[in-house]
């Protein structure tokens, strides 16, 4: 159903508003600096600026645009955020590497045609990386498997 505005752009535009004017509030309980010696708020007033520009760049060719009604498509959207829930749970009882592995295979459940082997490879890549960049590069002290609780 065509409607004389596009929704999509509208609510996308809103919504990066919406983050980027809460990044904004936040960082002002830091000390912002200046361009020479920026303080601990100074990135995130930076970012958040830029993400509620781009929300105004995407809200105003939507306000002057016909477009379609968006449909919400649940199953994405539930089984994503079972995936961050899975992660979450599982990460400090078993480790990064299996929570890793189970938020790759519930998210992949979002997609209708997502295959095992791709999917399993892309689960052993991104533990992989996980490991590498969380416990061995940053240091972070998430085991990458723990057998026992």
């Amino acid at each position: 159903m065509r409607s004389a505005r596009d929704y999509t752009d509208i609510i996308g535009g809103l919504l990066l508003i919406a983050g980027g004017t809460w990044f904004m509030l936040y960082s002002t309980g830091y000390s912002i600096g200046s361009l020479r010696r920026m303080g601990p708020g100074y990135f995130p007033m930076v970012i958040g600026g830029l993400v509620l520009l781009f929300g105004i760049l995407v809200l105003l060719p939507g306000l002057f645009r016909a477009g379609q009604l968006p449909r919400p498509e649940w199953r994405p959207f539930l089984t994503i955020s079972a995936s961050i829930l899975c992660f979450a749970l599982i990460v400090e009882r078993f480790g990064l590497i299996p929570a890793t592995v189970a938020l790759t295979l519930a998210a992949a459940v979002a997609d209708n045609q997502s295959r095992i082997l791709p999917t399993v490879i892309l689960a052993a890549a991104l533990s992989a990386v996980a490991v590498g960049v969380f416990t061995q590069g940053l240091g972070i002290p998430i085991p990458a498997i723990r057998w026992s609780y």
